[in-house]
């Protein structure tokens, strides 16, 4: 997903993770990119269920390297995409919402649309058009990480977030594109460079690959609550060119991971 708002040359190496909690109840999403952006400028990800947002350190250097490591290229299944859509009045409030440091970003939480009128705008400039944007492809269901990015080319620490699962019992990948070049951000195609992984999901969240016996992670780096273990099959979508611009949802496996190939 790339919600960012002002004027970018590229966004580019998008890679994610998201996995169930143990319980199955709560998701964690690990988000990292690359954005050349001559100005100062921002990144916005939707989350459903704002009120149980917790942001997280992850010190894993070598995550996305490990997740890679994990799976091996073979023909196999396409995505499934899905967009959500909402409606909503917005009001205004003189409290400003609070601002924290976390990693590479200083952070909002917004849980509600009526909160991203209360953004500081000492910190993030959030262009007009972008409520109307959200109002369109989001249900009530979702909250808001606004995040500000530093000047220039930059490899960004991944910022990593948890919260409770969608109502439909999904993994939500946030994927809907939103780039202003000059020429309009909302659009019914886009440009891709992403790959996303997951764990504890079904085979239909692979493309192109499959995954090793065991997964390559060093779940001690992962809080206790999402310590799957190296049963858990990798899955990985890699999508890269110009495909519909929606967000992604991914179906949670029932059955306990098996130490076998998965496909």
């Amino acid at each position: 997903m790339c919600i960012v708002p002002f004027p970018v040359n590229s966004i580019s190496s998008t890679k994610l993770c998201v996995l169930p909690s143990k319980s199955k109840t709560r998701q964690m999403t690990i988000y990292q990119n690359r954005v050349d952006s001559k100005d100062e400028n921002l990144m916005c990800l939707p989350f459903p269920n704002p009120s149980s947002l917790q942001l997280h350190t992850v010190k894993y250097k070598k995550l996305f390297s490990d997740l890679e490591d994990s799976v091996y290229r073979i023909p196999t299944y396409s995505m499934p995409l899905y967009d959500m859509r909402m409606t909503a009045s917005l009001s205004r409030s003189a409290s400003y919402l609070p601002v924290v440091s976390h990693g590479s970003y200083l952070v909002s939480v917004a849980e509600t649309l009526e909160d991203l009128d209360r953004i500081n705008p000492t910190v993030f400039d959030l262009p007009s058009d972008l409520l109307p944007f959200f109002q369109k492809h989001y249900s009530k269901e979702f909250g808001y990480l606004i995040c500000k990015l530093k000047e220039g080319k930059q490899d960004y620490e991944p910022l990593c977030y948890s919260h409770k699962l969608l109502s439909t019992g999904k993994l939500f990948v946030p994927t809907l594109h939103y780039h202003d070049h000059g020429n309009g951000a909302d659009h019914e195609r886009a440009d891709w460079d992403h790959t996303i992984y997951s764990l504890g999901t079904t085979k239909y969240a692979n493309r192109d690959f499959l995954s090793y016996k065991e997964n390559k992670l060093s779940w001690g780096k992962f809080p206790e609550e999402f310590h799957l273990g190296k049963d858990y099959p990798v899955r990985c979508v890699e999508i890269n060119g110009n495909y519909p611009n929606k967000d992604i949802a991914f179906e949670l496996a029932q059955d306990e991971p098996q130490p076998a190939l998965c496909s």
